[in-house]
């Protein structure tokens, strides 16, 4: 069920900032997963998570199973979902005297632009959504691959 907006700008960016940590780790629980393909070493665990979603595409897609068809491509569609948390998170939110709330971008030259708390619940719910992708691959699908995948280069 979506969480429903309720007008709270402080309690919709908390939503995002907690739904995106869950995926972040989802993100490296499969990493993790892969290692068997490709080391998660220290250093890839330090990577942004732009860059991690690229890295799980890529060795997804090497194992070429048909069981994690869609998988990679939802990895990389979330990187517009993170680079978008990372407006708001990254963004200064101020109360303007026109009873209008706004963002202030966190980069040099950003504009400034209205806000509503519907923006930000809708894309909670989108990152909650999301986590959908994980469900399967990490309980059944990714194990098989990967076992194929060792079988087939050996």
């Amino acid at each position: 069920m979506p969480l429903a907006d309720d007008g709270d700008l402080v309690r919709g960016l908390g939503f995002i900032t907690m739904y995106a940590a869950w995926v972040e780790e989802d993100v490296d629980d499969l990493l993790r997963m892969l290692n068997a393909v490709e080391y998660f070493d220290e250093k890839k665990q330090r990577w942004p998570i732009s860059a991690k979603l690229r890295h799980a595409a890529k060795v997804v897609r090497r194992l070429k199973s048909d069981e994690l068809d869609g998988l990679p491509e939802a990895l990389e569609d979330a990187i517009d979902l993170f680079e978008l948390r990372n407006e708001y998170i990254h963004g200064r939110i101020y109360a303007g005297f026109d009873r209008v709330d706004y963002i202030q971008g966190g980069r040099p030259n950003s504009p400034t632009k209205p806000i509503t708390s519907a923006e930000l619940y809708d894309l909670a719910n989108q990152i909650w959504e999301y986590r959908g992708n994980f469900i399967g691959p990490h309980t059944f699908r990714l194990p098989r691959a990967i076992e194929g995948y060792q079988s087939d280069a050996s």
